[in-house]
């Protein structure tokens, strides 16, 4: 059995500033996300139909850093093709027909207590700089924050000093868009990911993703790949990348993932417990 699993947001979803900024034509896409009546994100056409196609021979398996709350504000995977698991905040949690997997929640929570706290977390980040120029700051549940920033808060960060900072507390730094991340250590999208492998006896994973926090989701896949345009490549620029940057990288992305899923029979009936 296979399964593809993959980052939504800059891998297979797009906001209008990225579609702009990389290009494709209007009736190749469809909204597929609003909040409070603005519209939030994109989906092609082309990776929709594909991804309707590797829903039906594969386990696809959405793995995002959105909370469980902002995942399910994507109409695609909540009326079109509806996963049986997903994974979200970075790892932290795993749904399984909607609904956390306890076993998985107990484990995160444990792991959790070898880093600094989100409360001292928060308290260290208030004394930099780089604090005071961010537009606002955010926390998901009681698991990590996020600074929302502005041109010039982009402009002054050192990506490789904040991520050394951050690493010396137990937690990890992603630069994405204009939110800059700090998430603990123990949220990680691949073991996660390689916790359902295990339960569910797949054999083969496939994986893409495009930030920094993607870098082991990519790597230990059997096959893993970012879009061109991805911040994790500005790191680790040996890793497999398309062809392609913006919604065109979904497109090929997913096509590659349709050839890998060919021949392959039905996915089984195999719930966890």
């Amino acid at each position: 059995m296979k399964a593809f699993a993959s980052d939504l947001d800059r891998t297979l979803i797009y906001s209008k500033k990225m579609i702009e900024l990389y290009g494709a034509d209007r009736e190749d896409y469809e909204l597929t996300e609003t909040l409070d009546g603005k519209e939030i994100s994109y989906i092609s056409r082309k990776t929709a139909r594909h991804l309707r196609k590797i829903h039906q021979d594969m386990y696809f398996i959405p793995v995002t850093t959105r909370t469980t709350e902002q995942y399910q504000r994507i109409a695609f995977f909540q009326k079109e093709v509806i996963p049986e698991y997903a994974v979200t905040t970075n790892g932290g949690c795993i749904l399984q027909n909607g609904s956390p997997i306890r076993e998985w929640s107990s484990f995160i929570e444990s792991r959790l207590q070898s880093c600094m706290p989100m409360k001292d977390m928060l308290g260290e980040l208030a004394k930099l700089p780089l604090s005071e120029a961010a537009e606002r700051i955010r926390t998901a549940h009681h698991y990590f924050v996020y600074l929302i920033l502005g041109e010039e808060g982009l402009r002054g960060i050192n990506a490789a000093c904040v991520k050394a900072w951050a690493a010396d507390k137990g937690w990890q730094a992603s630069l994405q868009g204009r939110k800059l991340y700090f998430i603990p250590e123990p949220l990680n999208k691949w073991r996660a990911v390689d916790y359902l492998k295990r339960e569910l006896n797949i054999d083969e994973v496939y994986t893409a993703g495009d930030s920094l926090l993607d870098f082991e989701l990519i790597a230990q896949a059997d096959y893993g790949v970012s879009p061109a345009h991805g911040e994790v490549l500005h790191h680790y620029p040996d890793l497999n990348a398309t062809m392609h940057p913006g919604m065109k990288a979904a497109d090929e992305i997913t096509e590659h993932i349709v050839k890998l899923g060919a021949a392959r029979p039905t996915k089984p009936n195999n719930i966890l417990g």
